[in-house]
């Protein structure tokens, strides 16, 4: 006799409180006066533009080959004029003279529209306080103890101040006697004068390269010469006034730098 097996019934879900009814909304959240936080100030800044850089380098190129032939021929050939290879340094060294007086003009005229830049350069370099002197008097004692304290700097600390300018004034002077020189062959007075403005020009020149390659405090500031930008905390200790006056903000608002010296061309 077969018997029939119950069916267990299956449970049944109970209906959402919810079917049928209008989803609920959400509320926003009432406005706030809070303002988002500002964004990190970017780390690096700009110092020299690409005109700054090229007419730089349109001058230091030249005049740092120039310098190291004519060592040459004096340490080496002005003994002896008869030792091998005189010409080709003499050839040499009248071809860094000639980059030297053509370059930085061709910069100078390709680079036009930004002629505001380095007239601000010029003026910065020519003006002279009273912290610059006072910074000079301490340079060698703060390079030495940290007990002496340097004084804010603008642009171009007094030392850079210094080299620009020395080489503004004697620029013109190597390019007239070196030519002289080059087309005459009594022209003492010519490379007495050619001679000692590079004695003067030397100490300078060595000690900003020292500065820019060996210095531990320095050498940052070389790539502002390579690419333009800075390490931001660096400038603000090295050149504390100039970085308060066209940079400080920029914490605030990155993106607008309010430098004089920013260019188009970069």
């Amino acid at each position: 006799m077969l018997t029939e097996t119950p069916r267990t019934a299956l449970p049944v879900e109970p209906p959402c409180p919810t079917d049928g009814a209008p989803p609920a909304v959400v509320a926003a959240p009432p406005p706030s006066d809070e303002k988002p936080p500002a964004p990190a100030a970017d780390p690096k800044i700009l110092r020299f533009a690409r005109s700054e850089r090229l007419l730089h380098w349109s001058i230091a190129g030249p005049f740092l080959f120039s310098l190291a032939t004519a060592l040459i021929l004096v340490i080496v050939y002005n003994p002896d004029r008869s030792r091998p290879f005189r010409d080709v340094f003499g050839g040499l060294h009248r071809a860094s003279g000639l980059a030297l007086a053509i370059l930085p003009m061709l910069v100078t005229l390709k680079s036009r529209g930004d002629a505001r830049i380095h007239i601000y350069n010029i003026r910065q370099a020519w003006t002279w306080v009273f912290d610059d002197i006072k910074w000079l008097s301490l340079m060698f004692l703060a390079a030495v103890s940290d007990r002496f304290h340097l004084p804010e700097q603008g642009k171009f600390n007094a030392a850079e101040k210094l080299n620009f300018m020395v080489l503004m004034v004697t620029y013109p002077l190597y390019v007239l006697t070196g030519f002289l020189m080059w087309v005459t062959h009594v022209a003492v007075l010519a490379w007495l004068m050619h001679f000692f403005m590079a004695l003067l020009s030397a100490p300078l020149i060595l000690g900003h390269m020292y500065m820019a390659l060996l210095s531990r405090s320095g050498r940052p500031g070389l790539q502002g010469m390579i690419s333009g930008y800075v390490d931001r905390q660096w400038a603000r200790h090295h050149y504390r006034r100039w970085y308060r006056e066209h940079h400080e903000e920029s914490e605030l608002a990155p993106d607008s730098a309010g430098v004089p010296e920013t260019s188009s061309s970069d």
